[in-house]
């Protein structure tokens, strides 16, 4: 059963004056996995939902309704709450809404939507555009208007700082935050300096997307910074060892150099569970 009690942990994690990395959730067993270690918060991110349910790139090729299927079942198997990337709401302000609605009866605990011009249009000489900032604020507030469970984040994002600088990114989420976003996703700022100047400018929460810095979490807390995404690594690091693990395979034959916990696997996959039911309801 998908909780609802998860989005307001959440918005706890997010106000609680740590700064915490979430964990990149793809499947219902990745999200088991990452609470089982340890994660306090889980993002379901579009570029890897692209790539791990339909081999595509990140360019708006997955549709809501695959989106929405991927979240709610892996909602069913979480007991972390999850931000769910839901790129630029899947078109205008209407469709905003739709998406959110969708997203929040799937078990999203937080919706993050960008102001990227997507789909890329034709003759675009650059993949990102970036919506002139009164539509995206617009976007921002129908999302925080649409949701229905009052805990739900709705989370605006931008990726605008290698393209229009700092000051336009600050500018992008004092408009979001104005119209009632509940936490600002500022992505791909690399300078100490820019990161230690965006709290100054924010009474909400702030997540930092591509963070490449190496600034600790107890400093980046100390700066106002809520949520620090180095980047989804440990998916590719996953495939890197499904692509060795089969290459290993065609070559010897065998797994045997490989030491997997299949009891921790058996657990997190509810083993006993089904073997108890198949005792009490399918023996004679």
């Amino acid at each position: 059963m998908i909780s609802k009690n998860l989005s307001a942990k959440l918005r706890e994690l997010l106000n609680d004056g740590n700064c915490y990395n979430p964990a990149t959730i793809f499947n219902p067993l990745s999200a088991r996995l990452a609470g089982d270690v340890g994660f306090k918060l889980g993002i379901i991110p579009g570029k890897i939902i692209s790539l791990d349910y339909l081999s595509e790139p990140d360019l708006m090729l997955l549709t809501l309704s695959e989106l929405t299927d991927t979240v709610r079942r892996i909602a069913k198997k979480t007991g972390i709450p999850l931000i769910v990337d839901a790129d630029n709401g899947y078109g205008n302000a209407l469709n905003v809404k739709r998406t959110v609605e969708n997203l929040e009866d799937a078990g999203a605990s937080g919706i993050s939507v960008e102001d990227t011009d997507l789909p890329i249009k034709f003759g675009a000489s650059k993949i990102s555009d970036f919506l002139e900032i009164k539509e995206a604020a617009k976007k921002i507030k129908i999302a925080v208007d649409s949701k229905q469970n009052m805990s739900t984040c709705i989370i605006a994002r931008t990726g605008c700082y290698p393209h229009t600088g700092f000051q336009d990114m600050i500018e992008r989420g004092k408009a979001y935050e104005s119209e009632g976003a509940d936490a600002i996703f500022y992505v791909n700022v690399n300078t100490r300096d820019h990161i230690y100047e965006i709290s100054n400018h924010h009474k909400v929460p702030i997540v930092l997307g591509n963070n490449s810095t190496e600034i600790s979490l107890n400093e980046l807390a100390d700066l106002g910074i809520s949520v620090s995404l180095p980047g989804h690594k440990a998916y590719f690091i996953a495939m890197q060892a499904y692509k060795d693990a089969m290459q290993r395979l065609l070559e010897t034959g065998n797994f045997a150099d490989y030491n997997i916990d299949m009891d921790k696997l058996g657990e997190l996959s509810n083993e006993d569970i089904y073997s108890n039911l198949i005792d009490k309801y399918m023996k004679g």
